[in-house]
């Protein structure tokens, strides 16, 4: 592993000289901001007035970001209705790609659209300049702007939106200068400068640092790559927050990552874990639950509050009307949607304090951790079939989009991804849902699909296991160089190392019956 860690670091270097050299500084950037970089927000001590100008600021670049937006939308309405779009979708993703490119849909063509405020309604760059958003706050929310256009057109994003509230903004680093930010490690200060009419300093505002963090002294030590200021909502006031990119890996508080495969498979609410010295299957954020009663009492407040104050937006049966958009908040109801969103943030908040427990406690487990990539949002939505039980009732169609919510597995499997990839050792690779291992039996070779209210599962030998352990198994024993690189795999004995299995085999039983009779 560590050749080739070795060889992946000088395959970076030389990307970086051949960047360099062909002029193309913004590609170099973009690398090292995905290389290993971690954030650390500190706290604000903002008076009214510094709380006014950066509200201002915020302001601006949301009437800026969704006027561009709209420009972006209007193209692609207009490009959606031609032949030769519909023909370069029919020929395939990478024709689709070529076609977009061509009518200006790339993350440079996106930059030259943000920063063009000839033909723009909204603020201009000369005002967005006399208030201190220079040229790389606009590019960093032209990046943003690029980031929604990629899912939509490429991936599973469904629609762009042209509302957003912009509640944050980044300057990074370029030449050795944070464009527009000046910060002070002595007496921990962040100040902002405007370049027009002429230089001169919007703010100074410090930051609180806890001293006795080992944490967050170790980070102030580090080499900083961008300042962020936020603004979050918290316990319905206005908090501001600096966040600080640093670069390499954040403070590690004496953990060591351990040695071995791990095997996991993640569901919805739960993960399979099998190692070589433990197998079980571990509820995700427990003790976690929204209070469904009182979320419900409050968003019928809010509906009888929205009916009374818009009427023009319902029909006289009491339906909505298509195309209308709620224009009057009153005080009631803001303060109504502000006790609703603070319970979401505290129930997020304590759901990731429990997802960095589990995955802090997995990584002595082993220094390779082979997961199945599952597409959660297909187990969200709802199923298209129409089917009625016994009694003749229509079924259900919701699937797992309560679970989801409640326990957010693919927030701890990106947590869990973090915090393996910081270690020189650390390998964390996603196994294609297609190599069925929920249906393959090492025993007899064979794949045998599941019901999915099949728990348990009997292989060919007569013993019956947990259906997620033995998926976890079968995970921790795949032939890794047989599906590198693959998004989708067909089934395959050989995708398996079944000497491997047979050896192992008979210890994972022992551990799965212990934890069967601890139960």
């Amino acid at each position: 592993m560590k050749t080739k860690n070795k060889n992946s670091n000088v395959i970076f270097l030389l990307f970086i000289v051949f960047s360099y050299l062909c002029g193309k500084e913004d590609e170099i950037m973009d690398e090292l901001d995905n290389a290993k970089v971690f954030v650390v927000t500190f706290p604000l001590k903002t008076e009214p007035w510094q709380e006014d100008r950066i509200n201002k600021m915020l302001r601006m670049l949301t009437v800026h970001y969704n006027n561009k937006q709209e420009i972006l939308v209007s193209r692609y309405r207009h490009l959606s209705h031609s032949d030769e779009f519909h023909e370069a979708k029919k020929g395939g993703l990478s024709e689709f790609r070529k076609f977009m490119s061509s009518h200006g849909f790339t993350k440079f063509d996106i930059e030259k659209v943000f920063a063009d405020s000839s033909k723009s309604n909204s603020v201009t760059n000369e005002q967005m300049l006399c208030h201190g958003l220079n040229s790389m706050i606009i590019q960093e929310q032209s990046h943003r702007a690029w980031s929604a256009w990629e899912k939509r057109l490429y991936g599973t994003g469904k629609f762009v939106r042209t509302e957003t509230e912009v509640t944050s903004f980044k300057s990074r680093k370029c030449k050795n200068v944070i464009t527009g930010f000046q910060y002070s490690l002595t007496d921990f200060t962040v100040t902002m400068t405007a370049q027009k009419p002429h230089r001169h300093v919007m703010f100074t505002i410090p930051f609180e640092v806890n001293k006795n963090s080992e944490y967050e002294l170790f980070a102030l030590h580090q080499e900083i790559r961008n300042i962020a200021i936020v603004r979050k909502e918290v316990r319905g006031r206005q908090k501001f927050y600096v966040q600080f990119s640093f670069a390499g890996v954040p403070y590690n508080k004496c953990r060591c990552i351990g040695q071995g495969v791990v095997g996991i498979d993640p569901g919805p609410g739960k993960i399979a874990i099998v190692s070589d010295d433990m197998v079980a299957v571990k509820p995700l954020a427990t003790n976690i639950s929204e209070d469904e009663r009182m979320v419900a009492r409050l968003r019928r407040r809010l509906d009888r509050s929205r009916r009374a104050t818009n009427p023009q937006m319902y029909n006289a049966d009491g339906t909505t009307k298509r195309g209308e958009r709620q224009k009057v908040f009153s005080n009631h109801y803001i303060r109504t949607r502000a006790e609703l969103a603070d319970h979401q943030r505290k129930l997020a908040a304590k759901r990731k304090i429990a997802h960095n427990e589990l995955a802090n406690e997995l990584l002595s487990l082993g220094n390779e951790f082979r997961v199945e990539k599952n597409s959660f949002r297909s187990m969200q939505s709802r199923s298209k079939k129409s089917e009625k039980t016994a009694s003749g009732k229509n079924r259900s169609k919701k699937r797992f989009g309560k679970s989801l919510k409640n326990h957010a597995p693919s927030e701890f499997l990106t947590i869990l991804e973090n915090k393996v990839r910081q270690y020189s050792d650390g390998v964390f690779v996603d196994i294609p849902a297609s190599t069925a291992c929920t249906q393959f039996d090492f025993t007899n070779g064979e794949f045998t699909k599941h019901e999915l209210q099949e728990r348990t599962i009997v292989t060919s030998d007569g013993i019956r296991h947990d259906r997620d352990a033995l998926a976890a198994f079968n995970m921790k024993h795949v032939n890794v160089s047989r599906i590198t690189g693959k998004k989708k795999i067909e089934k395959d004995k050989e995708n398996f190392d079944t000497d491997s299995m047979q050896m192992a085999y008979g210890h994972f039983c022992e551990m799965e019956q212990r934890i069967n009779r601890d139960l």
